[in-house]
C-alpha cells in the first residue's frame, strides 16, 4: 500500500471506530469488510484526493475523510452488488442479510462524514454524491435486468453504472477545492469508469467458471458482438440465452470464436476510443504530474 492509500485506510479506520451510534456486531463487521476491500486499493478516494490537490493552493487533511467516506460509498455498492450477484468470492456474502444493513450504514455515513469536515463548498460535494449515486444505482438496476442487447444501450448502462461513480471522485475532488465543477472532468471521469468495465468485461470471459458473463447469460460488449455472427457457435450461443435445454455450451469452441470472430479485438476497440476521449480532455486541465499519471494508467 502507498501512501496516500495508507491515509485513506487511516482515514477509514478512524470514522468507523468514531461512528458510536453503531453497535458492536456492526462495527466488527464494518471493519472486516474494510480490510477486504484495502487489498483492493482505493482508487475512488484517491481520484478525488488528485483532483482536489490539482485545483487547491494548499491541502486541508479533511480530504482524506472525504476520500475515506467516498470509498465507504463504494463499498457499500460493492457488497450490494455481489449479493444481487450471487457471487460467493467474498466474506460480505456470506451473510447477506447481515452485510445489507453494513452497507445500508456505510451509505449513511459516508454523506454525514464529509458533512463533518471543514470544506467550504461541502454541501456541494453531498450533493454531487448523492446525484451520481443515484444514476448508478439506476444502470445497476439496468444491468440487473439484462435488457442492454446493443453497444448503444450497453454503453449506456455501463456509463450510469460505472462511469458515475468515477466521475463522482473525480467531481468531488474539484468542488471542494473551488466550488465548482469542469466539463472536462466531468467527462474523463465517466469514461474512466466505461474503459474500467469494458477490462472487467474482457477479463471476465477468460474464466470459464461461475463468474463468467457468458454462462450467467448476461451481455457484454464481447458477446454482443458475436451474437450478431451468424454461424454455428453464435447460433449456439444464442439458443444457450434462449433458454433452450438441450444446448450445451463448447468451452474451446466458444473461446476461440469470442478471439478469432473479433468480439475481443472489437470490445478492445471501444475501450480504446473512449481512451483517446479521455486522454483529449486530460490534456486541457492543469493536474500536477502524479495525478496525471495516474489518471493515464486507469485509461489504458
Amino acid at each position: 500500500m502507498n501512501g496516500l492509500d495508507e491515509r485513506i485506510n487511516e482515514s477509514l479506520d478512524i470514522l468507523i471506530e468514531n461512528e458510536t451510534l453503531l453497535g458492536h456486531e456492526l462495527q466488527l463487521l464494518l471493519k472486516s469488510f474494510k480490510e477486504e476491500k484495502t487489498a483492493r486499493g482505493f482508487s475512488f478516494g484517491k481520484l478525488c484526493f488528485w483532483h482536489y490537490e490539482a485545483f487547491s493552493d494548499g491541502v486541508n487533511e479533511d480530504i482524506y475523510k472525504v476520500a475515506a467516506a467516498i470509498e465507504l460509498l463504494i463499498l457499500s455498492f460493492d457488497i450490494i452488488d455481489d449479493i444481487q450477484d450471487k457471487d460467493s468470492d467474498y466474506i460480505w456474502s456470506k451473510t447477506p442479510e447481515l452485510s445489507l444493513n453494513v452497507a445500508l450504514a456505510m451509505l449513511i455515513m459516508a454523506s454525514k462524514a464529509i458533512d463533518d469536515t471543514s470544506f467550504e463548498h461541502k454541501q456541494v460535494a453531498i450533493r454531487l454524491l448523492e446525484k451520481y449515486a443515484l444514476q448508478s444505482i439506476n444502470g445497476q438496476q439496468l444491468d440487473l435486468l439484462n435488457n442492454c442487447r446493443d453497444e448503444e444501450s450497453y454503453v449506456q448502462m455501463i456509463t450510469q453504472k460505472s462511469g458515475s461513480l468515477t466521475a463522482m471522485g473525480c467531481l468531488i475532488g474539484e468542488v471542494l477545492a473551488k466550488g465548482e465543477v469542469s466539463k472536462e472532468v466531468e467527462e474523463y471521469g465517466k469514461y474512466i469508469g466505461i474503459i474500467q468495465q469494458i477490462k472487467n468485461d474482457i477479463q471476465g470471459l477468460k474464466v470459464w467458471g461461475p463468474k463468467n458473463d457468458l454462462l450467467n447469460k448476461k451481455y457484454s460488449l464481447p458477446i454482443i458482438y458475436l451474437l450478431t455472427k451468424k454461424n454455428d457457435i453464435s447460433n449456439s450461443v444464442a439458443s444457450y440465452y434462449n433458454d433452450d435445454i438441450v444446448t450445451v455450451l463448447d468451452q474451446n469452441a466458444t473461446e476461440n470464436e469470442l478471439t478469432n470472430s473479433g468480439a475481443i479485438r472489437y470490445a478492445i476497440t471501444i475501450k480504446n476510443v473512449y481512451k483517446f476521449k479521455a486522454l483529449n480532455y486530460l490534456e486541457n486541465v492543469e493536474i500536477n504530474e502524479l495525478g496525471k499519471i495516474y489518471l493515464q494508467e486507469l485509461m489504458k
